[in-house]
Order: structure tokens, then sequence, then C-alpha cells
């Protein structure tokens, strides 16, 4: 939208260079004389956005530095006194920085701009209206990702870099937005850029993935919409367009988006597939009803099964989360939902903890009660905690919820240890291994491994299309005698195993960073 609007822009990617963060901002910005710095992102990168703007302050103070994205947009008085920039944008960014630059450069009222924030004259922040949901997406500009260094990005993808990578070995993944927001307002959920739901017209996607797609030689679309759609004769639509499209490709290409459970059936989960979905995200969240009450969802437990026996009969891999501690949760409505999950084990659904993210009503009500007693220590060092949040579990029965779902992680959910592994001095290893699911061995090619003698990783099994957990020796044999502790040992005494362990483990960095980010979800003070 800056270039179209005539602006010059140039683009850093901090991920493709060596060195200090500092030093690498202080170069690039001393090479030109420029007028502002741009960056944001989500709350859950909050550190990272500090870092840049730290950066951007001490290498160029004459710069103005503009913030925006879902950490500014969920708490713009906060992150505009703990971050200091010169203004914000609050929600859509496309117009609001456009007109925000032109009124600039024109000495304009800064009143007049809808969706910034900045300080007036007496240093007060000021947050103005929000700017109108934009509602012809098409009008807007396809992603610059050229400044970004697109290429080099793809080169350095492999496989084992995300859950949905490992389709191919050398997966190339093109991000695409069809659609804006959700029609939804779940309790745990944000949408930065407003509640109102909007699609991109089949059209406009088609000739930018016909583009794209031939320009960069994508083999795997991820679509990255909220709700990829809510319309079934738009959803038929695309299916038919990329079909034809993919076929005339020399190589595969395949795609994955997120859907609800309540706008399923067989029909068009099998359209779907042959159009080259291979992977479709639910939001699940709790088997129990009186949670998904809560969670203002709007799905039943019925759905959620229906949901994984047909999206398993079309051999789709699904992936799926059920997030225990919503405020009405009980010992009772967790037992729900870990007993069907157990009952529906080959769907490799996920276990983990909700989190209050800012913007979110469960935020929100965290602040009321005083579970959140600092906004800023919280976004900056707790965002990922698991907090107790819920009415009626003491702190007790909380922890032995952690420890159920732990144990419950640990003895069910499905393993495969590699036959063979080979590696290569660049880091990357092929791994030969037999799916736990269907018995056929297949070779997974270009895998990072941190640690060959001890690791774990999310795989899918690329002929049917199940997940498992692909895990050295070493871990399988630590889980196996965790597992033979556990029935044992009383509350507290588990409590115990567990500092010893991780005391243990301080003596290796590596696995200590496994356990505290795989194996031991629980944190104590």
């Amino acid at each position: 939208m800056l270039k179209k609007a005539g602006h010059n822009v140039d683009c850093l990617n901090l991920n493709h260079y060596a060195g200090p963060v500092e030093n690498l901002i202080n170069n690039s910005l001393s090479e030109k004389k420029y007028d502002y710095a741009l960056t944001g992102g989500l709350s859950t990168s909050y550190n990272q956005i500090k870092m840049v703007t730290d950066a951007v302050r001490k290498s160029a103070s004459d710069v103005k530095l503009i913030l925006g994205g879902g950490a500014i947009s969920s708490e713009p008085e906060l992150m505009f006194n703990v971050l200091n920039p010169d203004f914000i944008v609050i929600g859509e960014g496309e117009k609001a920085i456009v007109e925000l630059l032109s009124c600039l450069e024109n000495n304009g009222d800064l009143g007049g701009v809808l969706g910034i924030g900045y300080r007036d004259k007496s240093g007060k922040v000021i947050c103005n209206q929000p700017q109108p949901a934009i509602m012809e997406l098409d009008s807007l500009p396809w992603p610059d990702f050229e400044g970004f260094e697109f290429e080099q990005y793809l080169e350095n993808m492999r496989p084992s870099d995300q859950y949905f990578y490992d389709l191919f070995d050398h997966p190339r993944v093109y991000p695409i937005i069809c659609s804006r927001s959700c029609p939804f307002l779940c309790t745990f959920c944000f949408h930065p850029i407003g509640n109102k739901y909007r699609q991109r017209s089949v059209n406009s996607i088609m000739q930018e993935l016909s583009v794209m797609v031939i320009r960069y030689r994508i083999n795997i679309i991820a679509i990255y919409d909220e709700l990829f759609s809510n319309n079934r004769e738009w959803l038929y639509d695309f299916c038919r367009r990329f079909r034809e499209f993919s076929a005339e490709l020399s190589w595969e290409c395949r795609w994955g988006c997120q859907m609800r459970v309540d706008k399923l059936d067989d029909e068009m989960l099998k359209i779907m597939k042959d159009a080259g979905c291979y992977m479709v995200s639910y939001g699940f969240e709790s088997y129990s009803p009186v949670i998904l009450k809560s969670m203002k969802k709007h799905i039943t437990p019925g759905q959620i099964s229906k949901a994984i026996e047909l999206t398993l009969k079309n051999k789709i891999s699904i992936q799926g989360n059920f997030i225990f501690g919503d405020p009405a949760e009980t010992a009772e409505t967790a037992r729900e939902t870990l007993s069907f999950w157990k009952s529906k084990i080959e769907a490799g659904i996920m276990l983990v903890f909700v989190s209050p993210y800012p913007g979110t009503e469960i935020y929100k009500r965290c602040i009321t009660r005083g579970i959140i007693k600092n906004k800023l220590d919280f976004i900056e060092n707790h965002i990922s905690d698991v907090i107790n949040m819920t009415d009626k579990m003491n702190p007790r029965e909380f922890s032995r919820l952690q420890y159920d779902i732990h144990e419950a992680e640990l003895r069910y959910q499905i393993y495969a240890t590699p036959e063979k592994i080979k590696s290569y001095q660049n880091g990357t290893h092929d791994i030969t291994i037999r799916c736990p699911h269907c018995k056929k061995v297949m070779e997974y090619r270009n895998f990072f491994l941190s640690q060959e003698v001890y690791f774990f990783r999310l795989a899918y099994c690329r002929n049917c299309r199940l997940r498992f957990f692909m895990v050295s020796i070493l871990y399988y044999m630590l889980r196996k005698i965790i597992l033979l502790f556990y029935p044992i040992l009383p509350y507290l005494a588990r409590k115990a195993l567990y500092k010893m362990t991780l005391y243990f483990f301080k003596l290796k960095p590596f696995i200590r960073s496994f356990l505290l980010e795989r194996l031991v979800r629980a944190k104590f003070s």
C-alpha cells in the first residue's frame, strides 16, 4: 500500500543475517536517509518488537518510529507508553498508514486520521476512532514479499520447521490470506483487524496464486485465515479453480486451511481432498458442552466427533487442540474431554492450556479478578505460562489437572523411533521410520535435528496422513521410566520427582530445554 501511494520502501529480514540485532539495524538505517521505521506483531512477539524498537532508537533518533499489529491493537496506550513510538496503527493498517504518512507530509491534523495513536502537545496518548473495515479486499495489492528476501526464505525451509511442512522433503510454502476476521467471538480469541468477516473473491485469490506459485515454484499453500470459508458455494468454486490450476503444473501443489466443525459434511471434505487439501485445522477446544458454551464456541461435542470421523475417512490430516483451564473448567469437565481424546487418539489432537492473550475476553476477566496484576509483566514474562483462571478449581486441583494431562500425553500419544538416521554436514538428516498407524516405512529427508541422540518431532505419515511423534530412543526410554513411577507415586511425590528431574537435567541443556518445552508443561514456584 505504501509503494502504491508512491513511497520508497525497503525491508529488512533479520532472520537472514548473523550478528546482534542492534548492529544489523544500525547498518541498515545508515545506508540511506530514512524518514520512518515500521515494525509490529502479535503480543507473543512483544520481546522481539521491543528489541527492534530499542535498536531503532539507538541507531537513528531522527527516524520516526511507527508500530502496529496485534500487540499494539490489543493494548494501544500501554504499548505506546512502554515502547515509546512516534505513532501507532490500531487495527487494519493499509489505509491508516497511508493516510498517516500523507497527513505528516502535508502538516495535516492527526485528529482526522482514523486508526492511529499519537501524543498531543501535552504528551498525552491519543487514540483515534478505528478505520472502517475494508470491505473490498480485492482492492488491496498482493503482499510484497520481495523485500524480505522471499526466495532465500523458501530455500531455508526444512520439513521439520513446522508441523504442516513435512508433506515434502523440500517444502516451499506460500502464505496467503483469503478472508479477514471471523464471524464468531470466542472468549480466548482476539481479532486484531476487527470483528467483521470478509472474503476475497475466488478470482482475486487465483490471480495471486497463478503468479506466485509459478514464480517461486510453491508446493504448499498455507491459508492463514481464521476461518477459511463460511460460504459453501465460494468454497466449491475455489476448489474447482484450484484443481484446474494445479492440474497444469508440472509439480505437486497442496493446500491446508482452518475450518469450523459445524460447517462440514462428507461431500465438502471429498471435494476439498480432490482439490488438493491435505490438512484441516479445527478449533475443537473442548468436548464438554459446558466448556464449549462458556467459550462461546457455538459448536457441539457431536459436531466435533463427526468432523474427526469424516476428516480421517477422507484421509485428510487433522490439526486440532483441546485447551483446558477455561473459567468454567472443573475436574469433571476436564475428564470428559480427556476421555474423548483417549478414544480418538489416532486423530493426533494436542492437549494444551488456554492462554489469556491481550484483547481477549478472558484476558479482561483475569485483570478484573486480579489474576493478572501487572499487564506489562504478564505480556513480557508470563504470556506463555499456565494460569489458573478457573472459578471452581483450587491450586491443588489445578496442579493435579496439569499432571493428569501430562501423564495422558506420555501414556497415550503415539510414538515411533527411527529405524535409521543419516546425517549430513549441513546439519540436516534423512530419517527412515515406520508409521505406527499404517506400518509403511518412509524416509523423511532434509530434517533438522538439534540433537540426534535426543529429539521429539511432530510428524504426519505421508501415506495414511495420520499424526505421530517421531522420537529418539533415549526419549522413548525416558518416557517409559517416568510412566513406571507415575501410578505408584502420590501427588507430592510426583511433584518431587519433577523437581529432581529438572535439577538433574540442568547438566544437559538440550534435554532440559526439551523437558521444559514439551514434557513438563506445569510450572511450580
